[in-house]
């Protein structure tokens, strides 16, 4: 086996036996996801067919009451969902050109599949490291056909915008006439930042997207929502991706379980996030970013290379069985790296001193 086959291999054997205190939820082996489905109260429906049945549905009706909009449908993988929402706005706008943040997941980690796939131009707004606001729209010369927001903007350390200046996109996309979709894979993370009812969150959208493997814990899959209409129409364009699959019921029971059960604790990651971070910035040469965090996400900078710190939380995992981050990217800076950080059930019972702890020590031996 080549070295790097094998250096992989031990760090999958390492990672998969770990608790990750500062990456979201508990990873679980596959027979307690197994039995923790099948013990789930839901588990006694009959299984969805082609995305019909009374669990599926269930679950759609769940969250277009929380987000306040008519109808939602499910769908197995974000991307698809998006498409499907980028399509119907922009044939409904009669243009092609989709308003975005350069760093968004659109435009950043989907391979350009709404420009290969569906013949739309990106009409890129904002810097790397904050939101685009109503400025960057009023610049924009050509009529769009949709604008979209991610809420929180990931690559950009999980920043919400201040709630004044989301609200004036939404206004500015009603006065305008042109579409309004939320990508809201992290939107359940978000409630805290705001103190507002998801429901008046998503008011501002035409359109919203939610996932259900982030913040809530799911399988996989997420939901699409917006007016009866417009979710018909999603729907064929779903369907044209393979969206609707034999039977999705295990993905449909973990997000039940997930809004049961992670949904109302989102106050209380947000709150440790904080916490965590406060602690963090106080050791020598850790940044946070942003800080202090929108949500219960945040970057976090560290000093030492790439190589350092993946020896080092190696050593830590196969050592300890524990693990404090789950990986590391480079940054502008020789001397630092970065890594996400995610607060979930993954660091309940452990004090925010002893997490500290581990991060000084892993700082000494990254050096």
């Amino acid at each position: 086996m080549p070295k790097a086959d094998e250096e992989l291999k031990r760090r999958n054997e390492a990672f998969g036996r770990c608790t990750i205190f500062l990456s979201g939820h508990k990873r679980k082996p596959v027979r307690q996801i197994l039995t923790e489905l099948a013990a789930s109260p839901f588990a006694d429906a009959a299984p969805d067919e082609y995305g019909d049945g009374e669990l599926i549905r269930s679950l759609e009706t769940q969250v277009a009451a929380l987000l306040g909009k008519e109808a939602a449908v499910f769908s197995p993988k974000g991307v698809i969902a998006q498409q499907a929402a980028l399509r119907v706005w922009t044939e409904r706008s009669g243009s092609p050109l989709v308003a975005l943040h350069p760093k968004s997941h659109i435009d950043f980690d989907e391979t350009a599949a709404y420009e290969r796939l569906h013949n739309l131009r990106p009409v890129r707004l904002g810097g790397d490291f904050a939101p685009f606001t109503v400025a960057d729209l009023e610049r924009v010369s050509e009529r769009l056909g949709v604008v979209t927001v991610e809420l929180p903007l990931r690559r950009a350390g999980y920043r919400v915008l201040p709630w004044g200046d989301l609200t004036a996109i939404g206004d500015w996309a009603r006065a305008h006439k042109v579409p309004l979709h939320l990508d809201g894979a992290r939107i359940w993370e978000c409630g805290p930042a705001y103190d507002r009812p998801y429901a008046e969150i998503a008011a501002i959208a035409d359109s919203v997207y939610v996932s259900f493997y982030k913040g809530l814990g799911g399988i996989a899959g997420c939901v699409l929502a917006g007016s009866a209409t417009f979710v018909a129409e999603a729907k064929v364009w779903l369907g044209r991706h393979g969206s609707a699959l034999v039977t999705s019921f295990p993905m449909v029971i973990s997000a039940l379980d997930g809004l049961k059960h992670h949904l109302p604790k989102m106050p209380a990651y947000h709150a440790r996030a904080q916490e965590i971070a406060k602690a963090l910035a106080a050791l020598p040469g850790v940044r946070i970013a942003p800080s202090p965090p929108s949500t219960n996400s945040f970057q976090v900078y560290l000093p030492g290379t790439v190589a350092g710190w993946n020896a080092a939380s190696l050593a830590l995992a196969e050592t300890s069985g524990v693990s404090i981050f789950r990986r590391f990217a480079a940054t502008p800076f020789a001397d630092m790296v970065m890594s996400e950080v995610a607060i979930g059930d993954a660091c309940e019972g452990f004090a925010t001193s002893d997490i500290v702890s581990h991060v000084s020590h892993l700082i000494e031996r990254a050096r």
